[in-house]
């Protein structure tokens, strides 16, 4: 087969790297056309890499991708948004690294889908050209853990007020879910909500994002 049919070209967005090797990695990406893969970067640990800039958590890049015997490989990188204004504020940064990290460890490789992949992209955008505040973390849980099939809202909630808070957060545009305001311990409780919901739910050992950072 010639080889430039065996090239894939596709649009993702960087979850984790880790160190494979001397000087490779492994990639951990969510693409538009195929889902979570993994594939083997060559080199990329080298001084004189030209994708390492480009493969930092939640860039969105495209990538060429040639299938490999165990692993497929990625070949070339063309950025596409390194979301600067994320890497400019701490904050920011740290709950979007925490963000790709969890879906990371969430979504099984090779299961297609198209609203994860946008759910991912749109948060990012959103993050990054407004002010931040926490509760956008508790949405993209909620919106992910419902992708997934664990409808937070089919639980047992005991409080309207919750309730009502996590009905906008299952089903609220960014903007709408940065702008609700809490009274008193509500925020801490809705969060206790979606963060035990989510241990629960899928039996993961998962950080809780309060104890990650200063909100």
């Amino acid at each position: 087969m010639d080889f430039k049919f065996q090239c894939l070209n596709m649009q993702t967005i960087i979850l984790y790297r880790r160190d494979f090797r001397e000087s490779d990695q492994i990639i951990s990406l969510y693409t538009l056309e195929k889902g979570k893969q993994e594939v083997l970067a060559r080199g990329v640990k080298k001084i004189t890499s030209k994708n390492s800039a480009h493969l930092e958590p939640f860039s969105f890049v495209e990538v060429e991708i040639v299938p490999g015997k165990e692993i497929d490989h990625l070949t070339k990188v063309q950025p596409i948004n390194y979301f600067s204004e994320i890497r400019k504020d701490l904050q920011k940064s740290l709950s979007a690294s925490y963000i790709v990290s969890l879906t990371d460890k969430l979504v099984h490789g090779g299961e297609v889908d198209e609203r994860i992949f946008q759910l991912l992209k749109t948060w990012l955008e959103h993050v990054s050209l407004n002010q931040f505040k926490s509760m956008l973390v508790g949405g993209y849980v909620v919106k992910l853990l419902t992708l997934l099939g664990f409808d937070i809202l089919s639980s047992d909630l005991r409080s309207e007020e919750i309730k009502k808070d996590l009905e906008i957060l299952s089903h609220g545009s960014w903007e709408l879910i940065n702008n609700l305001h809490f009274e008193g311990d509500e925020q801490k409780r809705v969060h206790d909500k979606i963060y035990n919901y989510l241990v629960f739910q899928t039996e993961r050992k998962v950080e809780d994002w309060k104890n990650c950072f200063i909100f």
